[in-house]
């Protein structure tokens, strides 16, 4: 997932949760909305955690270097 992609997904994921606080949905429209946002969390998980292995990473080496 690139970075815009990411911050896309932010975007909509806050539109989710809007809809679904505001509570003037169809059950069946939350649970659709529920399982869209449970996919789109996954999805921003795995980036941010590539980005924090990536910074234990540079950490790493910066260690063992300096």
């Amino acid at each position: 997932m690139k970075r815009a992609d990411y911050e896309k997904s932010i975007k909509r994921l806050e539109e989710i949760v809007e809809k679904l606080e505001e509570g003037k949905i169809s059950l069946d429209e939350a649970m659709k909305l529920f399982d869209e946002g449970t996919k789109l969390t996954s999805g921003c998980y795995e980036v941010l955690k590539k980005a924090e292995q990536k910074i234990t990473d540079i950490s790493e080496i910066e260690k063992t270097e300096g």
